[in-house]
């Protein structure tokens, strides 16, 4: 790999691991005044973590899946456009197609399931009588 595109690619992987991070990390915040059911939230909480990550995936994979998904809609694309207007210079467009692709593919997975991960956590404190705010 060109030291290039050794970059971009690093780039994919710290923001596939600090999505990760945050899905073990992020808990919605759940106001307990009142709340009978206020001994349980840790409880609660740690089975609800479990729960929201088997509905939205693993946010490294669904990222790494939306980087490969990016580089080879990219690559098409930018052999197209440097094939055209580059002169012929299609395998260029193509390495930087594929590069833009699979870091726009990468984040977007990404922060789709770390979007997932939150309302599923949240939704299911709440079905268990939490008050959650966020």
């Amino acid at each position: 790999m060109t030291p290039r595109l050794l970059a971009p690619c690093a780039g994919i992987v710290l923001i596939a691991g600090c999505a990760t991070t945050s899905q073990t990390q992020w808990t919605p915040t759940v106001d307990t005044y009142g709340n009978s059911r206020a001994q349980y939230l840790t409880r609660d909480t740690e089975e609800c973590r479990a729960i929201a990550t088997s509905a939205s995936g693993s946010i490294s994979e669904q990222a790494a899946e939306g980087a490969a998904s990016g580089a080879l809609l990219g690559a098409a694309g930018g052999a197209a456009i440097g094939a055209i207007l580059s002169g012929g210079r299609a395998g260029r467009g193509a390495g930087v197609g594929a590069v833009l692709g699979a870091m726009s593919g990468g984040t977007g997975n990404a922060a789709q399931t770390e979007s997932e991960f939150r309302r599923a956590f949240s939704n299911c404190m709440r079905l268990r009588g939490h008050n959650v705010v966020n």
